[in-house]
């Protein structure tokens, strides 16, 4: 379906988004869409159509999908679904709404490597690549986003442009694979991107997305001399999912883990004030217990400061989906386990903050009143006083939680810029 097609007496469109950074980026462009087409877009309660762009990455978040599909149907309310959801498990979605539904997929969205831009506060998420290389043998994601697609490099810079003219300080660039960027054509590749994006003129900040280690390994020392300027937040999410070799085989992840090893090596470096994101799938379905502790023990020598913890779960038409499960007590168990030592490594880390001074960028409102921040290694940073959204500020830590900062401010807005502690001595390029 395209978006378009909506009639003139149902121009009163909501949407409600499930999901990644990317959908949050779909659901942007697609309110873009609908707005230069002439539909206004109102709260839901207010919406002839609700377009519900969906993510189905686990079975959690199906449930969640589903549930929220049938209360609106329970209402009475014309549905449009959207994402992944609508692209990977049509028959799904046909089982709730029947034969006639409306659907629009993730590639009806984006029909060309023009961006439709549309932002809320001063966050834009501007999408580089659609797709992957990978074929991971329990991802449904490949499903609905198809095979790589790098989008052109004049027309990225294009939109970063737009958006910071708009007034936009934090640009999300992503994807499924940011460091795939360029691998389907003789485009450039990401850290050439970066280096383009950066040129531009404005005060921005970019927040570069996931990065796969067997796509980032190649391009490892060039991606760290392109994330050295300062319009470049030192955040690095790189999904290691398991800390076994043999796991990572049948998960068809395509590298070692001593290649993810190198890869924070790396990273900590060149940059010594940076943040490691990683994501971590707990009870695949052929994990044993040593597996498990392999995982466990890799996050505990390697304390990353972010990580992610999912437990396994089945997606159909997977390679996966047709191993035996394990009970989901023991994945749960796992899971606890694993989720009590991340909080314990992060906590620590982040309680040798209190008392540093930090330069911030205020970028969200907070969710319980005052306004969030980021430093330059992308650290959630909570400040209790009503400050404007892309005002800079120095700050001093005052206490730390498990998954974020407090912080009062010090010095009246200033420039946001890296401080000079902040990077560690130039290294030469690794060895191979």
């Amino acid at each position: 379906m395209n978006l378009t097609e909506l009639s003139e007496a149902t121009a009163k469109v909501s949407i409600v988004t499930f999901g990644c950074t990317a959908n949050t980026g779909d659901t942007m462009e697609m309110r873009a869409i609908l707005r230069d087409a002439g539909h206004e877009i109102v709260e839901e309660s207010e919406a002839d159509v609700v377009i519900v762009n969906t993510c189905t990455v686990t079975k959690r978040t199906e449930l969640n999908v589903i549930r929220r599909l049938k209360a609106l149907k329970e209402r009475g309310k014309t549905v449009v679904v959207a994402g992944c959801m609508a692209a990977a498990q049509p028959e799904l979605v046909k089982s709730i709404f029947g034969d006639d539904v409306a659907m629009v997929t993730p590639r009806d969205i984006r029909v060309s490597d023009e961006q439709r831009l549309e932002f809320d506060g001063v966050i834009a998420v501007i999408t580089i690549a659609q797709g992957c290389v990978g074929k991971c043998s329990y991802c449904i994601v490949k499903q609905a986003r198809g095979e790589l697609k790098s989008y052109k490099p004049e027309k990225i810079c294009g939109a970063v442009k737009s958006a910071v003219e708009c007034g936009a300080n934090e640009i999300r660039l992503t994807s499924q694979d940011s460091s795939a960027y360029g691998w389907d054509s003789s485009n450039i590749k990401l850290p050439a991107l970066l280096e383009q994006i950066t040129a531009l003129e404005g005060d921005f900040r970019i927040r570069v997305g996931m990065m796969n280690p067997f796509t980032l390994m190649p391009i490892l020392d060039e991606l760290l001399e392109a994330f050295d300027s300062e319009k470049i937040f030192k955040f690095f999410h790189v999904p290691v999912q398991s800390g076994s070799g043999r796991v990572l085989t049948e998960m068809r992840r395509n590298y070692k883990v001593a290649d993810f090893v190198e890869i924070v090596a790396g990273i900590r470096a060149r940059f010594r004030d940076s943040t490691i994101s990683t994501d971590f799938i707990i009870g695949f379905p052929t994990e044993t217990e040593a597996d498990f502790l392999a995982s466990l023990n890799l996050m505990e020598e390697l304390k990353p400061e972010k990580v992610n913890i999912t437990r396994f779960s089945s997606r159909p038409g997977t390679e996966a989906s047709k191993l035996t499960d394990l009970l989901e007590r023991e994945k749960k168990r796992r899971s606890r386990i694993f989720s009590t030592v991340y909080h314990n490594i992060v906590l620590a880390k982040n309680k040798a903050l209190e008392g540093v001074e930090l330069p911030v960028l205020v970028t969200e409102p907070g969710k319980k009143g005052g306004v969030m921040a980021r430093d330059s290694a992308y650290r959630a940073i909570v400040v209790n006083d009503d400050l404007p959204l892309g005002a800079s500020y120095n700050v001093r830590v005052t206490e730390a939680k498990s998954t974020y900062l407090v912080a009062d401010i010090l010095q009246q807005q200033i420039s946001f810029r890296t401080s000079p502690s902040v990077h560690a001595a130039h290294h030469p390029q690794r060895s191979h």
